[in-house]
């Protein structure tokens, strides 16, 4: 199964510092995606559904995220997007998506 590359590791890693250093009403994130981002941290392994979940989350906000890295201005969105792996996520989900699909 894949396992995520250091970059995604690494953007994972900055969103959950992130919640850990705010009070709990900044926070990003919902249950699902916190635990992602742990997991993602972690190096775990992604079977296609996962590996799924997390090309769709990254390319639904990719603007979103865009905009706020753009202005300097690091909010929840931002987080959330870094928490799910981030730039780097997206292109290795779309990657091992094409793999698993054409063995």
């Amino acid at each position: 199964m894949p396992t995520p590359n250091k970059a995604m590791q690494a953007a994972a890693q900055t969103a959950l510092d992130y919640n850990d250093s705010v009070p709990s009403s900044q926070r990003w994130g919902t249950t699902v995606g916190r635990r992602r981002a742990r997991k993602i941290a972690a190096g775990g392994d992604f079977d296609r559904d996962e590996i799924s979940q997390i090309s769709a989350f990254l390319s639904r906000f990719a603007g979103d995220y865009e905009k706020q890295r753009a202005a300097g201005k690091y909010g929840k969105g931002y987080y959330a997007y870094m928490g799910w792996g981030g730039p780097s996520g997206l292109a290795w989900a779309k990657d091992k998506l094409s793999q698993i699909d054409n063995q």
